[in-house]
């Protein structure tokens, strides 16, 4: 990219000089050519022999239109062109000189521009080969007119004019140089910047980490992928309102900018979204970049910490409680059958034995909690996978097909997750589903849809029952809270951990029917998941 960058300047730059000159030889040519014509001062043009300096004029002046054209079509090769195109001037101004009187009317000096434009657009040789030219001219111009005319020696005005054709160029080649050296040294910068802009937005855009850059005024002025999707706006233009994208947001950076502490808090600006954290930087221009965290890697981290604290407690106490707790049950069930078919031993039985059993099933889930492995995520395509847990799910359960509706949008979906994890997060989610829905209703009962609305893939478990009511809302993934009778309470508190542990998150969100709806939003990428 720099080698290509660095041919094209110096392609194009010679070609701009030139094009440059020739429209101030098109201009000189018009103006040569008017003065004359129209009889206008200075009345010496021409003065000396007005029938060459006519046609001359004209031939410049075309001859001055069709270079401009060819100049600026970039026709042929450059360095042959502008050498050619010199001397054709140099030759034309020498004759118009001597139409117009010789030396002595000082339109010799023009011939200094062509020099001058030598050794600025042909450096090298070449341009001390055009001031040569140019003081050969001079010298012909003033032998000619000794010879046809008065005979007076003009030697002393060509040879100061040749001299200064001659230190004109060399000083043009030098200062030429240094221009050339600095141009290609702040071309070369500026490529340098452009590539480190580019790097930068490059970088920028693939960090997971969201960034915004906000006015003053609360104009969001830059912003990157991550920071959309964090914010849940699928657009962020330049030049848009903080307060009406994200009006959380917005609040807690005025409250940072009124130095308030803790003006920062974790927050979802969409319920389906994860939880941010923001901090915020002060830039010298007065605008404010925001970094904008997901935390769910921490609430990774800090799952399987707590998973394995729970595993420890359990692993040192369950010894203790189910040893008893077997010695109840048992003691539950040789009394039962020494009852001989007494109602009231009986129905006192049956509470010991139903709420041992109780007991043991939560031991069991928290033992299968703190059991947990280390997450071992892999590539699962999901739709196949979801047709796989329907049938399991239907046959173990004993049910019609037709009772779960299996609906994929997304039929190529690939997603990164512990597989055994992810079947114990649905299957305790299809389970509570079908418990709470309305049998009376039509069917399907439960529905499972696959669908891909943003950057994550999404797994809705619907039920037709009444949705949950707003008195267990608060509690909802709250251990050891059910409205199951043997229930545990830990289901959904254990499919929302199992979610975090691997990068995922888990809601509760009604429906358009208001339905219940629980919503498993999955990483797609493998560095979303903790190895």
């Amino acid at each position: 990219m720099s080698l290509f960058s660095s041919n094209t300047s110096t392609i194009v730059a010679p070609w701009r000089e030139l094009t440059l000159f020739s429209a101030y030889r098109l201009f000189l040519a018009v103006m040569l050519f008017s003065v004359f014509y129209l009889k206008l001062p200075p009345e010496f043009l021409g003065q000396s022999n007005p029938r060459i300096y006519s046609w001359i004029s004209q031939f410049y002046m075309l001859t001055a239109l069709v270079l401009m054209i060819f100049t600026a079509k970039r026709w042929g090769e450059f360095q042959s062109q502008a050498s050619i195109q010199l001397v054709m001037d140099i030759v034309v101004i020498t004759i118009i000189v001597h139409a117009s009187g010789g030396l002595v009317t000082g339109l010799g000096l023009l011939l200094v521009v062509i020099v001058v434009a030598g050794g600025a657009i042909i450096p090298g040789r070449i341009a001390i080969f055009i001031a040569a030219i140019a003081a050969i001219a001079v010298l012909l111009e003033v032998t000619y007119s000794q010879i046809a005319g008065d005979n007076i020696t003009k030697y002393s005005h060509a040879g100061m004019l040749g001299a200064t054709f001659f230190a004109t160029a060399l000083l043009t080649q030098i200062l030429s140089k240094k221009i050339r050296v600095s141009q290609e040294l702040a071309a070369q910068r500026q490529e340098d910047v452009n590539k480190l802009a580019l790097l930068n937005e490059h970088i920028i855009s693939r960090m997971q980490t969201g960034v915004l850059v906000v006015e003053p005024s609360g104009i969001v002025r830059l912003s990157n992928q991550a920071a959309r999707n964090l914010l849940g706006l699928s657009q962020l233009s330049m030049g848009a309102s903080l307060k009406k994208c994200a009006p959380e947001l917005a609040r807690q950076l005025w409250a940072w900018t009124q130095h308030q502490v803790n003006a920062f808090e974790p927050f979802q600006a969409r319920e389906y979204l994860p939880q941010i954290l923001v901090g915020a930087m002060s830039l010298e221009s007065g605008e404010t970049v925001l970094y904008i965290e997901n935390t769910s890697a921490m609430a990774q981290q800090a799952q399987q910490l707590k998973l394995a604290s729970l595993g420890r407690l359990t692993a040192s106490i369950a010894h203790e409680i189910r040893n008893p707790l077997g010695a109840i049950s048992h003691a539950g069930e040789l009394l039962a059958e020494a009852g001989n078919g007494d109602q009231n031993i009986n129905k006192l039985t049956d509470i010991v034995l139903r709420h041992s059993a109780r007991v043991n099933g939560i031991i069991e889930t928290i033992l299968q909690m703190s059991r947990r492995k280390k997450v071992q995520p892999m590539v699962v395509i999901l739709a196949i996978w979801l047709e796989q847990f329907v049938d399991e799910f239907c046959e173990y359960k004993q049910l019609e097909r037709d009772d779960i509706s299996l609906v994929i949008l997304e039929p190529l979906a690939k997603v990164y997750i512990d597989v055994g994890q992810l079947h114990q997060i649905v299957w305790n989610l299809v389970d509570n589903a079908w418990h709470y829905s309305d049998p009376d209703k039509a069917s399907p009962r439960v529905e499972i849809k696959l669908s891909r609305p943003d950057s994550e893939m999404i797994i809705d478990i619907i039920d037709n029952g009444p949705g949950v009511s707003d008195s267990v809302l608060p509690d909802l993934f709250e251990p050891f809270h059910s409205d199951r009778q043997e229930g545990t309470g830990l289901g959904l508190y254990l499919a929302r951990e199992l979610c975090q542990a691997n990068g995922a998150r888990l809601n509760y969100l009604p429906d358009e029917e208001y339905r219940s709806r629980f919503r498993v939003s999955l990483p797609m990428d493998r560095h979303e998941s903790l190895q």
